[in-house]
């Protein structure tokens, strides 16, 4: 695996320089790590690493630990595995031991730097003013969950979601300057082209988008809210993987909904109380697949990145094993 496919990983999803170097101290270590593993140098944020690749067979997680910890013992430094690729059990395992890894163009797990971005979703949070606005984002995202096609005209994404065509030329744009697509013409028409297909344009957006929820409300259950609203938060993730049910229910509307249930007169309580429901109040329509009484799994994921509760994140794992890429 070339040095440069691991530079250019990290400058896309951290906006880091790093150089990658031999590793003259790789001469002084026992034959058996020297025999196992290729190693180069690394800075990242001011601090030393070593990476290692594996010359031939797979190893346990556990194995690489105990290596690892021989590797920090023996040179001081902090190792990184770095692999071709990974599947999701490989990839708990090796969280689980807390072996700091890198695939590149698809998984990091840094944990001595605080960074855990996992395949699909797991990515830092951009500033808003840096990032895509939430219109296009669900635009891109209901061009992802939707057959998708590489070329779409910008209004039958728009279509199902009632934006403008102000609102759809803005999200054009912003496809553009983001490099995930190009605009192509078809006639007198202006079509969408993505010049990836939709697993790389998710990943490739990742670093632009955030989390849908504006806010989170207490609420009494009323019938209005059931009729409008959609499963969301852990509630939805547990109908979709074998994460148990939430204490209270959660629920998601678009600013739009709420501001009319508001107007019917929807009682808000100041705090949480037994038998109330959450509602989040979502920056754009949570009726992104039409017919689903629950929220989209792009923007589900989205919702729950920065929850460290061990169980929703393995149900995390299973809900994008779900995806239909």
């Amino acid at each position: 695996m070339p040095n440069i496919e691991i530079e250019r990983y990290l400058m896309e999803v951290l906006g880091l320089h790093v150089s990658i170097a031999p590793w003259p101290e790789a001469s002084e270590l026992p034959f058996y790590l020297q025999d196992t593993y290729e190693f180069a140098a690394i800075e990242l944020l001011g601090q030393r690493y070593v990476l290692l690749r594996a010359r031939d067979a797979e190893q346990g997680a556990s194995e690489l630990r105990k290596r690892l910890d021989k590797l920090v013992e023996l040179s001081g430094v902090t190792g990184i595995f770095v692999a071709q690729e990974m599947n999701s059990y490989q990839r708990k395992r090796l969280i689980t031991q807390h072996v700091p890894f890198i695939v590149p163009g698809n998984q990091l797990y840094l944990p001595d730097l605080g960074l855990d971005l996992r395949e699909y979703f797991r990515t830092r949070q951009l500033p808003s003013d840096k990032g895509i606005s939430p219109a296009t984002q669900a635009l891109l995202i209901s061009a992802l969950l939707n057959p998708w096609r590489t070329e779409v005209h910008p209004a039958e994404l728009g279509e199902r979601l009632g934006y403008t065509p102000m609102t759809l030329s803005r999200a054009v744009k912003e496809l553009v300057a983001a490099g995930l697509a190009e605009v192509v013409g078809k006639g007198r028409e202006r079509w969408l082209h993505f010049k990836h297909g939709p697993r790389d344009t998710w990943q490739r957006a990742l670093p632009l988008l955030r989390s849908p929820v504006g806010k989170r409300l207490w609420l009494w259950p009323e019938p209005q809210l059931f009729e409008q609203a959609r499963l969301a938060g852990e509630s939805a993730l547990a109908q979709q993987s074998l994460l148990s049910e939430p204490a209270a229910r959660e629920f998601a509307l678009s600013a739009e909904q709420w501001k009319l249930m508001q107007h019917k007169g929807i009682q808000l309580l100041p705090r949480q109380e037994p038998g109330a429901v959450v509602v989040q109040v979502w920056r754009y329509s949570p009726g992104i697949i039409e017919g689903d009484r629950l929220v989209d799994p792009l923007s589900l994921i989205l919702s729950l990145q920065d929850v460290h509760d061990e169980r929703v994140r393995q149900a995390m794992d299973d809900l994008q094993e779900q995806l239909p890429w």
